[in-house]
C-alpha cells in the first residue's frame, strides 16, 4: 500500500479521500497537510475512522522523517493548486500521485499525468492526454484526442467533442459543452452552462450560448473558493 498525504483540507480534499478509500488496498491515507487549520483537527470520517490534519508545510519533513510519500493536492482552484505545487516542488520526498476513481472509465491510449485527479462517473476517450495536476470533475465526458495542459480543470458535467485543447490553468464551468476541434488558451474560464463553438483566447472569461468574450482575466486570478 502507498502512504498518501493530501495537501489541503477543504471540500475537494474530502472528495479525494472518499475516492481513495474506495480503492481499498491501493493506499494508506495518512491524513491532510494544511497551513490554515490546526494540527489534529478532524477533516473526514469513514467507517468509524477519523482522518485529520497531521502537519503543515513547514514541519512536513519532520513528520514524514525524510521517507518517500505519495501526495496529491486536494484543492479545486487552479491558481491555488499551482501555488501549493510551487511551494513544494523542491521537496524530493514527495512523489506526486494521480488518483483515478474506481467509477471512472477510460479507453485505451489515455494518458494521465502526475498529481491529477479523475473523479467518479467520468468517461475519457482514446487518445486523450491529461497532463500534471489537473482536475477532471464528476460526470465529465471527454471525447477522443483531447489535451488538458498542466493545472487545467473541469467542473462537474462538462462535455467536450474530439480534438479539444485546453490550456494551462484554464477552467471549464459546470455543464459547459465544447465543440469539436476547439482550442481554449491558457488561464481562461468558460462559464457554467456555456456552449463553446469558437476558439477562446488566453487570460479571458467567456460565457453564454454560444459563449462570448466577457472580460480579460488577471493572471492567476482565483475563480473558486479560497479553500
Amino acid at each position: 500500500m502507498k502512504n498518501l498525504l493530501i495537501f489541503g483540507s477543504g471540500d475537494h480534499a474530502k472528495v479525494i479521500i472518499s475516492e481513495v478509500l474506495k480503492l481499498k488496498k491501493a493506499y494508506n491515507p495518512m491524513g491532510f497537510c494544511c497551513e490554515k487549520k490546526k494540527i489534529g483537527k478532524v477533516i473526514f470520517k469513514a467507517k468509524n475512522k477519523k482522518y485529520s490534519i497531521i502537519c503543515n508545510f513547514k514541519d512536513l519533513n519532520k513528520k514524514i522523517k525524510k521517507r518517500k510519500i505519495y501526495g496529491i493536492i486536494g484543492v479545486a482552484d487552479n491558481f491555488v493548486r499551482k501555488k501549493i505545487y510551487n511551494e513544494l516542488k523542491k521537496n524530493r520526498n514527495i512523489i506526486w500521485e494521480s488518483i483515478i476513481s474506481i467509477d471512472a472509465k477510460r479507453n485505451a491510449n489515455v494518458k494521465i499525468g502526475k498529481g491529477s485527479f479523475i473523479a467518479s462517473n467520468n468517461f475519457i476517450h482514446t487518445g486523450t492526454i491529461i497532463e500534471d495536476h489537473c482536475l477532471i470533475n464528476t460526470s465529465t465526458s471527454l471525447d477522443h484526442d483531447n489535451l488538458f495542459k498542466n493545472f487545467s480543470s473541469t467542473a462537474p458535467g462538462v462535455i467536450t467533442g474530439g480534438n479539444v485543447k485546453v490550456g494551462e490553468s484554464s477552467h471549464i464551468g459546470v455543464g459547459a459543452k465544447i465543440q469539436n476541434n476547439i482550442k481554449i488558451e491558457k488561464n481562461t474560464i468558460i462559464g457554467s452552462g456555456s456552449i463553446v463553438i469558437k476558439n477562446c483566447k488566453k487570460d479571458s472569461v467567456y460565457f453564454g450560448s454560444p459563449a462570448k468574450f466577457i472580460r480579460k482575466k488577471k493572471l492567476n486570478e482565483r475563480f473558486l473558493s479560497k479553500k
